[in-house]
């Protein structure tokens, strides 16, 4: 039927059309923040490199200072008069250790070389020779060991005999062997031996002045935020313009990936990812220079840069946003009614229809899902029908599982009591078998409670007892706050089938057929035991795996029984797949079966 003018067909393309008009002005934005992003990456590399010639000169110049101490130390250690000095020591000093005396010409001759070397360098702070009995001798005779200060216990001095040649490059530290005496200074220290027998003869310690770190790092500038500082291979700081704060905790560093040494650049994390890091290793300390940059500095009058951008950016944005409000209200305000067509059939209303007149896509999919909601509809009231169907047969079938030996076997035993004359018998076994069949038909009911079950299965096992005689006996002892509950009909008495005709009756010995109930935390279960032959382990795992298997109701009738798998599925048909059987045996120790279900009453859901 062709449609009139009014509703013709607009394809969706024309919104995706208008759609991708809106994304040309985003993508307009986009470059306009990419070009600011490589304005300021360009900017970014020029300070790396810039950055990197700084440290780079910085580590020179330490360098230079480094090498120039272990200059000193190799030159004291060469000395003839050292040598001299140190092997005659006599080591008295005890561990505080003691000045050479004043008139010892070989003390003399040491000193006369260290205040040479000490008045050459202003920033040098103290050089000091300690013997192997923790003598020491340095360019002022009045110098004093500090009495509250154990030799051994500094760093610079195990480390120098921990050192198996050269020099050892202490962080920076407040230096304080000698009484009185106070300084942060940079400590090179080194072990001295015999060149002869190889034998230790002391230590020798060479102080640089911080200052001149102090000066040499200071003296560059990064920008007005940038900064450098120092950390030896340990992590330790040795030189950091705010090292108070970092003491403190007031201030933190990337140190552990300054040190870990796999990037020479990299940027902060967390609260520092506005800094870049850029790092230089010295190699004869393995120190670690760090030149520090802002991100903010990287481009000259950035704010105003990114002020300009930011306001081209916002006015496309303006526009692009007016574009896409108009084209959402149109795409969606048919999709919205179909939402809410679909919400109300999510909650059982299948008369509801999608009122939408557009004559797009869109309106082609409401149509649809009109046409759909029709046919489930119908096809609800076809499943409703055939489920009910099902359940009458699955009832019949049920009602059908009494066997007809048992029914033939059962009017046999009551004529032959009637011609034996044992009344009563015949009178008990009649009625049995007349409760039995009242309770199976049960008025067409499907669920009934616990109480009309047990008088079912009762009439059973009376009828079975009478056959039986000695050879069974039985026993019902299920709590009373559960006999109200509802329960599937007839699921005991195939259970009690299967317990005598598959445990007991093919047991030379008596048995017995238990039958308990109690309620548990979360509803009830009732259990039929035997004491009868039981199952093996094999017999009764593929028992349980017939029961979880759909469709084996003929595997389960041949191994267990009439009506086992049946009377599973019927319970987890209508209380849920939790709940149903669970059987445990064992050979020659019986069978108990246990029935898992909801405590609920008449009326309650």
């Amino acid at each position: 039927m062709p449609r009139s003018n009014s509703r013709r067909f607009h394809s969706i393309q024309v919104d995706i059309a208008i759609a991708f008009a809106a994304l040309s002005v985003a993508i307009i934005v986009a470059a306009i923040l990419i070009a600011f992003t490589v304005t300021e990456e360009s900017a970014r590399q020029s300070s790396r490199r810039y950055t990197r010639e700084l440290v780079r000169q910085i580590t020179n110049n330490i360098e230079f200072y480094i090498d120039y101490m272990d200059s000193v130390s190799s030159i004291i250690e060469a000395s003839p008069d050292v040598q001299e000095y140190l092997r005659a020591a006599p080591g008295s000093g005890g561990p505080t250790g003691g000045t050479a005396a004043p008139d010892d010409p070989a003390a003399a001759g040491v000193r006369g070389i260290l205040r040479t070397l000490t008045n050459a360098r202003n920033d040098i702070s103290l050089i000091a020779l300690f013997d192997g009995g923790g003598g020491f001798i340095t360019a002022d005779s009045g110098s004093v060991l500090n009495p509250f200060t154990e030799l051994q216990m500094q760093s610079w001095y195990s480390g120098a005999k921990n050192v198996l040649d050269g020099s050892l490059i202490s962080p920076s530290h407040v230096q304080n062997i000698i009484a009185d005496r106070y300084q942060w200074v940079i400590s090179l220290s080194r072990e001295l031996a015999d060149p002869e027998s190889g034998q230790s003869l002391g230590v020798l310690l060479v102080d640089l002045n911080y200052r001149i770190i102090e000066q040499i790092c200071g003296s560059i500038e990064l920008g007005r935020r940038g900064y450098i500082f120092i950390v030896d291979r340990n992590g330790d700081i040795v030189y950091h313009p705010q090292q108070q704060l970092l003491y403190g905790g007031l201030k933190t560093e990337n140190i552990r990936r300054v040190i870990e040494g796999k990037e020479d650049y990299f940027s902060g994390d967390n609260e520092d990812r506005e800094k870049f890091y850029s790092v230089e290793t010295m190699p004869l300390t393995g120190w670690k220079v760090v030149g520090v940059n802002y991100r903010s500095e990287f481009v000259e009058g950035r704010d105003a840069v990114r002020a300009t951008y930011t306001f081209w950016g916002l006015l496309f944005l303006a526009a692009a946003m007016g574009m896409s409000i108009v084209l959402a209200l149109r795409i969606s305000r048919p999709i919205r009614q179909l939402r809410s067509s679909m919400r109300a059939v999510e909650q059982g209303s299948f008369d509801i229809r999608a009122d939408i007149r557009s004559s797009n896509e869109i309106g082609e999919l409401g149509k649809d899902f009109n046409i759909m909601i029709g046919e489930i509809k119908n096809l609800l009231a076809r499943v409703t029908t055939e489920q009910e169907q099902k359940r009458k047969s699955e009832l019949k079938a049920l009602q059908m599982q009494i066997n007809p030996h048992f029914l033939y076997n059962t009017l046999d035993s009551v004529i032959w009591m009637a011609q034996s004359g044992k009344q009563d018998e015949v009178i008990a076994m009649s009625s049995a078998l007349a409760r039995l069949f009242r309770l199976s038909i049960s008025k067409g009911k499907e669920i009934i409670d616990v109480a009309s079950e047990l008088e079912h299965v009762r009439s059973y096992l009376t009828i079975q007892k009478i056959r039986y005689k000695d050879r069974l006996d039985y026993s019902i002892n299920v709590d009373e706050d559960i006999m109200s509950c509802r329960i599937v009909k007839i699921i005991l008495q195939p259970l009690a089938e299967n317990a005598i005709y598959h445990g007991i009756k093919n047991n030379s010995a008596a048995g017995t057929v238990r039958i308990s109930g109690r309620r548990t935390h979360d509803g009830m279960i009732l259990q039929v035991r035997d004491d009868g032959a039981g199952m093996d382990g094999e017999a009764l795992e593929k028992l349980r795996r017939v029961l979880e298997a759909d469709g084996g109701a003929d595997r389960a009738h041949s191994e267990r029984g009439v009506g086992v798998h049946n009377v599973d599925e019927r319970i987890k048909l209508y209380f849920g797949r939790e709940y149903g059987l669970e059987f445990e045996s064992g050979e020659d120790e019986g069978t108990v079966v246990t029935i898992r279900l909801p405590a609920v009453r008449e009326g309650e859901s």
